[in-house]
């Protein structure tokens, strides 16, 4: 059994969404090596018992709850059975999330709804679930996840940046509304750029599938978690786990809006790019 790092989330109760793999599974780690009883969600059954039998290693309580973040009602089902059997949360982490690399007009209309319905209408329901209460008690947090997508263009991702950019600004406005609220809920947008999850797909390597994302800038997952966490015990709004390396890119976008300058390829990172072209066959490494 690890030893559970010292922290003020002890003892609290965390709900994580998309907590089956990838960041969520990871965040749900992180959460219970800082003592913090878990409710791990996810639409997937077999990974989420899968998950929260590691959890469980912690030492810490967990519960698995199958979940589809786009129906209200499971959610707020969701929210009582963790009541139920864990406590009130104090952590509401609204993570689930899609992707599909496509142009934006070969984006079929269910993939538009499917990225939307889960990226974008899965933090919506987490709100609507979880927030009222946490407002009633007077304490607790809520962490969304967006992505660096949420902050900066990404050819042959239109649904999907649509879809981060949609949750970086509810999250934004979140915030400045809980402020002037008395500031009794907190919450943090977490917002990473490559990370060694399966959200892009696998592949194999040595008989084993790993993830597609083979950058030498992709983070590992407990990475991304441990900053988060991080993040949330200090009560910090932006997360930016790539921000040195991000930072170039937002600064252009940022001055090629303020004085009405065309997006050029300073204001998006070239291994995007890469990717775009490699998947599409469009080249839009051309200047």
């Amino acid at each position: 059994m690890q030893q559970i790092v010292q922290s003020n989330l002890k003892g609290r109760t965390a709900v994580i969404t998309g907590a089956g793999g990838g960041i969520g599974l990871a965040l749900a780690l992180e959460a219970a090596q800082r003592g913090m009883d878990v409710a791990l969600a996810d639409i997937g059954a077999d990974a989420l018992e899968a998950a929260k039998a590691r959890v469980e290693e912690l030492g810490v309580k967990a519960i698995a709850v199958r979940t589809d973040v786009r129906n209200l009602a499971e959610l707020e089902s969701l929210r009582d059975t963790t009541a139920a059997q864990l406590g009130d949360p104090w952590l509401v982490i609204n993570n689930a999330g899609v992707a599909k690399i496509a142009l934006a007009w070969e984006t079929s209309e269910a993939d538009w709804r499917r990225m939307l319905d889960i990226n974008v209408w899965g933090v919506v329901n987490g709100l609507l679930a979880f927030l009222p209460g946490l407002r009633e008690r007077k304490s607790g947090y809520i962490l969304n996840t967006a992505s660096v997508g949420g902050l900066l263009s990404m050819p042959a991702n239109a649904a999907y940046v649509a879809s981060k950019h949609a949750v970086v600004g509810l999250s934004e406005t979140l915030y400045r509304e809980l402020e002037a609220d008395g500031g009794t809920v907190g919450i943090s947008v977490l917002c990473p750029a490559l990370v060694k999850t399966a959200i892009a797909g696998t592949r194999e390597v040595d008989g084993k599938q790993v993830s597609a994302i083979d950058s030498p800038h992709a983070m590992e997952p407990a990475d991304v978690a441990r900053l988060a966490l991080d993040a949330v015990e200090a009560r910090q709004f932006w997360i930016l786990t790539h921000g040195e390396g991000i930072a170039p890119y937002m600064r252009a976008r940022l001055d090629q809006m303020i004085s009405q300058r065309n997006p050029d390829h300073a204001s998006v990172d070239r291994a995007i790019l890469e990717t775009a072209t490699a998947a599409t066959g469009v080249d839009f490494l051309r200047e």
